[in-house]
């Protein structure tokens, strides 16, 4: 096999790719997220996700979440799209979850549904006490998505 080829089924872990200075897409992106002091790592889906984002990324910076969308919001570890993700199970909850969140916000929907419910803030597909605490107390978050997607 090719040296191209065996980066791509090596089985050598994330560290000893880093020292050796050989990253997929997706670990340089998140490399630069790490870098530029994100509190939570914006998801990407996959590595030709990357590819395309950095295409995009050259042509405009404004295809990456915004920094303050992945900045923590409490000291739960909450982020803006957690708090929209929170407003969507309550008012809107379609079976399909739009791509804004992965797109816009930066999140997986179903990972950070499943780590909602871990943390208590949503039973099942409601909100907890503790889940309509965060929408009552964060108005500004939900005028601010609702205005960007009307």
């Amino acid at each position: 096999m090719g040296k191209f080829l065996d980066f791509f089924f090596s089985k050598r872990s994330r560290e000893d790719r880093e020292r050796e200075g050989v990253l997929s897409l997706r670990e340089k992106l998140e490399q630069d997220y790490r870098e530029d002091e994100y509190d939570k790592i914006p998801y990407i889906a996959s590595e030709g996700d990357a590819h395309d984002l950095l295409k995009q990324i050259k042509l405009s910076n404004t295809l990456l979440p915004h920094k303050s969308y992945m900045t923590f919001i409490n000291d739960n570890e909450l982020v803006f799209g957690h708090v929209v993700m929170l407003w969507w199970i309550k008012n809107v909850n379609r079976k399909r979850s739009p791509k804004f969140f992965s797109q816009e916000y930066g999140l997986n929907y179903k990972e950070e549904f499943e780590w909602l419910k871990e943390n208590g803030y949503v039973d099942e597909n409601t909100l907890t006490s503790k889940g309509e605490d965060v929408i009552t107390s964060h108005p500004d978050i939900i005028d601010h998505h609702n205005d960007r997607f009307r």
